[in-house]
This record gives structure tokens, sequence and C-alpha cells, in this order.
């Protein structure tokens, strides 16, 4: 089963002592995940303050830094609209970054994403469209964009699992009708984090886990790491592969 760590995201050191920030704690943490049996690595850049950005230089120190000490890794970064909320801004940050992630998220809800996606193949980057609802799935499709992207996220927002698992067969079906054949990576946030990727080993689909989706580990407790998590991850998949 593909499996892909998300180091990061939006979290701060206030909500887990362990979440990775600086480009040094985020090479550390691809190292362990890597070794615990990920495929991959999704992060969050970050500034010097913390804060989440896309410029260039933190983008470059960032990657290179992760690359010096874990080479052959496939790096993919977010695109989020918090991080830069100006559509324009935000393609103008792309279209200046020396250095380059292998693969970017791009969440199809957001203004853009269609126009982000194409300057990312533009420069060589593969693309993840992100997909939370029918509406997006139902975008990517007219978008064409299907046929040029490294994997489709499905990302259901749901915290009730039923209600999660409708939006992703939904999403699925339209996904099918419409002969999707790249890999589809099904994952969730909180409470349907670990639900979401047992699901997603159940189907024969992709998925991931760390701090930016849950702090916890499947029996509740407080994950001391992603590269924890990761095992426990590897361990609840065990059985479907």
């Amino acid at each position: 089963m593909f499996l892909k760590a998300c180091l990061n995201g939006s979290r701060t050191a206030g909500e887990h002592p362990t979440v990775p920030l600086t480009p040094e704690q985020l090479a550390q943490d691809t190292i362990q995940t890597v070794a615990a049996g990920v495929q991959a690595v999704h992060l969050h850049v970050r500034a010097a303050d913390g804060t989440q950005t896309l410029d260039p230089d933190d983008v470059a120190r960032t990657l290179t830094t992760i690359r010096a000490r874990c080479p052959g890794v496939p790096l993919g970064i977010s695109t989020a609209s918090w991080i830069e909320p100006d559509p324009a801004r935000r393609l103008e940050l792309v279209r200046s970054w020396t250095v380059l992630p292998d693969f970017a998220s791009v969440n199809f809800v957001e203004p853009g994403a269609v126009e982000l996606c194409m300057t990312l193949l533009e420069r060589g980057i593969g693309i993840e469209p992100g997909l939370g609802s029918s509406e997006d799935a139902r975008l990517l499709l007219r978008s064409g964009l299907a046929s040029s992207s490294v994997r489709v996220l499905l990302e259901p927002e749901e915290q009730e699992l039923p209600e999660a698992l409708h939006v992703t067969s939904e999403m699925l079906r339209l996904l099918e009708a419409g002969s999707v054949t790249c890999q589809i990576l099904l994952h969730g946030f909180e409470r349907t984090a670990w639900p979401l990727l047992e699901e997603a080993a159940r189907r024969g689909l992709a998925s991931r886990i760390g701090l930016e989706d849950t702090l916890l580990l499947p029996d509740g407790r407080q994950a001391r790491s992603n590269e924890e998590m990761v095992t426990a991850a590897r361990r609840l998949c065990a059985p479907y592969e």
C-alpha cells in the first residue's frame, strides 16, 4: 500500500511538542518516516518565525536541507490559499521558485486551482488535486487535469464517518465514470483520519498519515511523533496487503 507522511500542516509547537517546523526538523522526520514505511512526504514550508510560506528562499532552504539528508524521497508541498490568499500572488511565488518540489497539492475548492495546476505543470512540478466534494471532482474532470496528475487526493472534511464515506463514494463514482486512472489517495482529518486510512487500505487505495491530519494514535493516545504514527498505520493496514 502506498503511504505518504503528512508531517506538519498548520500545526504549531503549542499543539504538539514534536511537530517539525524547521528544515532540520523536517529532514529528521523525513528520515524517520521513510524508515518506518512511507514512500513520499508532504509538508508545509515554514518561514523562520514558524509561519507557513511559499517564499522561494524558504522553499529552497527546506527542500535542499531535506534532500541532503534523505536523497531520492519524493517531496511534496502545500499551496493552500491560507498560505497565500491572493491567487495572482500565489502564481507569482510559484513561478519564482528556484528549487522545485517533486509535486504540490492544490485544493480544488479554492479560487484559481486550475490555473495553479497548469502553472505547476509548466514548471515541471507534479500535481496532486485535492478534492473534498463532488463539485471538486466535477471541476477536475472538466479541467482535463486528471491525466496529468501524480495522484488525486480525496479529502472529505466531514467529521461523522458515515457522511465522510458517502462523500468519498460519490467522488470515486465520478472519477471512475470519468475514466481517471492515476493513483487515488484517500485520507481524513482528526476523527476520520484512522477510519479513512483503514478504508483506503480496504479499497486498495493510497493513503497518508501524520501530525497534519491527527495528533492521536488509533487507540486514542497522543502520538509521540510522525514516526510512531507511520508505524501504527503500517500495522493497521497490514491485514489488507
